[in-house]
């Protein structure tokens, strides 16, 4: 006997749009709502690096590599262009494990105080191998919810639902035989009848 739903695929399709909906209004809410100042809108590497001059003394969000540990100097582009000295490291640095070496990736928020220095009011630092077992670990762990997905679930087309896969029955598809129940011509799967094993029992 199949359940019957109580809104039909109206109600699923008016439900979806609304979830939807809501989705985009919260990511836009929290796109403004954004207090954090690596989150905010501060002109970064692609604003700053070609054009240095026009923001000298404003405040900045620059990502690099570090090239150089000792002052600090990171490089904005992938081909080590576009170096600039950071200072006040020491003061500013977040969520290191230990001190800086040449390779790792640095956000710093500071002010550009002439065209090639900035003066750091927060830097966070993340390790190469860091990043990378983020990907590595994110990518595995999609492949196995995707694959869960398909292997368990499928889309059924004429109610537009995703719904679960049939199971194979693990006897072949037959139903399974009771030793103790009586095969058509009356007797058990042992081929005693069920009179003789009366008068056993008698």
């Amino acid at each position: 006997m199949s359940t019957r739903e109580p809104f039909g695929q109206s109600g699923r399709l008016l439900a979806s749009v609304a979830l939807l909906l809501a989705l985009v209004g919260l990511l836009s809410w929290t796109g403004t709502a954004a207090i954090e100042p690596l989150e905010s809108t501060y002109p970064d590497e692609a604003d700053v690096t070609p054009d240095r001059e026009s923001y000298i003394g404003d405040r900045i969000v620059l990502d690099g590599a570090v090239v150089e540990t000792d002052p600090l100097v990171i490089a904005t582009q992938s081909n080590g262009n576009g170096r600039f000295t950071v200072v006040r490291t020491a003061d500013t640095l977040e969520r290191s494990a230990g001190p800086l070496e040449t390779g790792d990736r640095v956000t710093v928020f500071g002010t550009l105080e002439d065209a090639s220095t900035l003066d750091a009011e927060r830097t966070i630092s993340t390790a190469l191998w860091e990043s990378l077992y983020m990907v590595v670990i994110s990518f595995v762990g999609g492949c196995w919810v995707l694959a869960r997905l398909i292997r368990g679930w499928r889309i059924d087309w004429d109610r537009y639902a995703l719904v679960p896969r049939p199971t194979a029955p693990t006897n072949g598809g037959k139903s399974g035989v009771d030793s103790g129940r009586l095969q058509r011509d009356g007797t058990s799967a042992d081929g005693s009848s069920e009179q003789h094993r009366e008068q056993r029992d008698r």
